[in-house]
Order: C-alpha cells, then sequence, then structure tokens
C-alpha cells in the first residue's frame, strides 16, 4: 500500500515550484490556516503546529463520544467515501500523543489543495480524539516527518519533495489580531508562507539565524541565556541564568514554559512573585510595561543571537477578564523552554531547511522583530 501512494505522489510531481501564502484566522484564541482536501475540494481549518509533524483531520466516522466538540465551531470532518481521490489503510493505525491531548486514527491519503496547487499528501484520518475544545478540523504539523504519524509526510516536507516550493523555507507572520474575552475571535492579518518568506514586508531589519540541533525532529536550538531586566521599581532587578538545555520553537503553545526548577527566581525579576501566581493572583495587564524586558540568547557557542522582547509585548489580555492578562511563564518537568505564540507573535519567523534533500538538510531557525504596524494590538 504505501508503494501505491509514493506511485501516486510522484505521478502529480511536475509541477512548478511556487510561493504559496495561506492566511492565518483566530478562532477562539486559536490560530487556523485553511487547507482543501478531496475530490471534490473540501476545505478544512486547521491549527497550524510548529511543535509536531502531522496533519492530520478528524474522520466522518468519529462519532461525538470519541471526537467531542466544545469549542463552538462546527467540524468539517473527512469523509473518505465522497472523495474520488481518497484513500484510507486500516491497516496502518497509529495514535498521537500531544502535552494537550491524545488522537488516534489511521493513515489516509487524498488530494491538498492550497490557492492553485495541488498535490498528493499523506495524513491522519482520526477516529479518537480528546482535542474536544479545538475549534478546527484537526492539525497541520511542519516539524519532522521522522516524528510523524506512521507513513505520513509532513505538509511542507512534501510540498519540497514533489518540487512544489521553489525555496526550501516556510516564513510566518502571526498577524495583529488579538483574542481577548469580548472577542475571542478577532479579524486577523497574518500569513503562514512555504517555499519562501516575506521578511521584506514585515520584518524590522534583518533575519538573525541559529542552527538547530541535530537530528532535526523539532524546531530546538541550545540555550545560552535567559535575561530579565525590570527597571519598574526603586531598583534595578536581573535574572541572568543559562543551563543544559534547549529552546524549542512551538507554535501550538501558548505561553513561555521554563524549567520548574527556576521559575520561582524567574519571576523574581519580574513585577510579580511566583508564590502569588502560583495562589491564583492575576496580573493586571498595566503591569506589562517596557521598563522590564525578558532575552533569549541562543543557538550554539559562537553563532549565538539574542532576541528581546519587552514586558508590554507580553500582555495577553483575558485571565477571566480583559483588565487582567495571562502571567508570561508557566513551568514543566523539562530542562528545556518552550517559546510558544505568545512571544513569537512580536516576531517574524523563518524556518529555513538549507536544502531541498533530506541528506542535506541544515536546518536553522531565524527570527526578526516586526515593524511597529504589524505588531500585535488589540
Amino acid at each position: 500500500m504505501k508503494r501505491a501512494i509514493i506511485a501516486g505522489v510522484a505521478a502529480l510531481s511536475a509541477a512548478s515550484a511556487t510561493v504559496l501564502d495561506l492566511k492565518i484566522s483566530i478562532r477562539n484564541t486559536y490560530s487556523v490556516v485553511h487547507v482543501n482536501v478531496g475530490t471534490p475540494a473540501v476545505d478544512h481549518a486547521l491549527l497550524y503546529d510548529t511543535g509536531s509533524s502531522t496533519l492530520w483531520l478528524v474522520d466522518s466516522t468519529c462519532t461525538t463520544t470519541n471526537c467531542p466538540n466544545f469549542s463552538g465551531f462546527n467540524r468539517t470532518t473527512y469523509n473518505v467515501s465522497a472523495s474520488r481521490t481518497g484513500q484510507e489503510y486500516s491497516s496502518v493505525p497509529g495514535s498521537i500523543d500531544y502535552s494537550g491531548g491524545y488522537v488516534s486514527g489511521v493513515l489516509a491519503s487524498d488530494i491538498a489543495k492550497v490557492s492553485y496547487t495541488s498535490f498528493k499528501q499523506t495524513f491522519a484520518a482520526i477516529t479518537y480524539s480528546t482535542w474536544s475544545t479545538l475549534p478546527a478540523d484537526g492539525f497541520l504539523g511542519l516539524a519532522s516527518s521522522s516524528i510523524a504519524f506512521p507513513n505520513t509526510t509532513s505538509f511542507f516536507e512534501n510540498l519540497m519533495n514533489l518540487h512544489l516550493a521553489d525555496q526550501p523555507r516556510f516564513g510566518l507572520y502571526p498577524g495583529s489580531g488579538v483574542s481577548t474575552v469580548a472577542n475571542p475571535s478577532p479579524a486577523n492579518n497574518g500569513i503562514l508562507t512555504f517555499g519562501g518568506s516575506r521578511e521584506a514586508e514585515y520584518a524590522c531589519g534583518k533575519v538573525k539565524f541559529v542552527d538547530l540541533e541535530v537530528p532535526f525532529q523539532v524546531y530546538k536550538t541550545p540555550l545560552q541565556a535567559l535575561t530579565i531586566i525590570n527597571k519598574s521599581g526603586n531598583q534595578t532587578k536581573t535574572y541572568n541564568q543559562t543551563w543544559s538545555g534547549d529552546v524549542v520553537v512551538d507554535t501550538g503553545s501558548g505561553s513561555i514554559y521554563v524549567p520548574q526548577d527556576y521559575i520561582e527566581d524567574i519571576y523574581s525579576a519580574t513585577p510579580w512573585t511566583f508564590a502569588n501566581i502560583s495562589h491564583g493572583y492575576r496580573p493586571l495587564c498595566t503591569d506589562f510595561t517596557d521598563d522590564w524586558s525578558v532575552a533569549l540568547t541562543l543557538g550554539f557557542p559562537g553563532a549565538e543571537q539574542t532576541y528581546t522582547v519587552t514586558g508590554s509585548m507580553l500582555a495577553v489580555p483575558g485571565y477571566v477578564d480583559d483588565e487582567h492578562c495571562f502571567p508570561p511563564f508557566n513551568y514543566w518537568s523539562s530542562q528545556n523552554i518552550i517559546v510558544g505564540a505568545n512571544w513569537l507573535r512580536n516576531f517574524y519567523s523563518v524556518f529555513d531547511y538549507g536544502s531541498f534533500d533530506p541528506e542535506h538538510y541544515n536546518v536553522r531557525i531565524g527570527f526578526a522583530p516586526l515593524k511597529p504596524e504589524y505588531l500585535p494590538k488589540v
């Protein structure tokens, strides 16, 4: 069966390379893009995720018990029997365990279409999901195919394999829309670009790149330092620390996740204490000011880069009400840091593979501050 899928892909691979722009919309705080799947084509809203690798769709056979939906948005399921070009392979089951949910299902393949570009895509047809609040039809995983659902290729690597990408990179402008309690699904102007990048339009200055850890699985690079400088009081407070860990770039995450061992000291340099936060204190959005900043120094020694955001750039309203903002840091058991959407929304990001050939990937990631007119705004 796998040989048949590959043969079908090869038959569609003669199209010319291109640059594909997918508009990013916001649904109840989640950022999604749209991809058509099947013949006739059916539009699907997908959560784009650099922390995972699989394109998956909720299958039409999945019951409300196995795939509950409390998101407030209808889901368009994948129906293989309604597509002239679709196939499902019950002999190839699999599952994906995320930090926020779990899915399982079977291998599928069909024609995907973005703009005027059509191609064969393997994905997972999901028959069980715990993503009950996800206001989307599935995920668009953008990390390495090496950790994807069995016998599937990640969406962007598939585009490169089929010579449908002008360059071996994709770029991300998340958009200026900000979800609030009053308006959880605001208008947005974000763009996810495959086969190129648009830093000339969105970035203020050059994109600064760092190399990733090998073998490539997720977008992970060594941590060199985390520095917080707070001048908001009568005395400047500074936190400057490094440890043996990495930084993972994950668009599917929200807050900045740091090791539990350091969370208390990290908060000591902010306007709050971890003790208060851990007991339910809700930070006022007015405390997120330009008087304090967070800098991450990433990359391998001798080639590291430092990226800085101010407190005001980390303000995410909606913690019960729109006068209170979510705490900027959460903790977890790993020694790594995760930077998610709340950090990434302040930068133009470029994910550069360095080559179309998986044997010669030299994956790096780069960030540039956004031009003022493209920064998030309520």
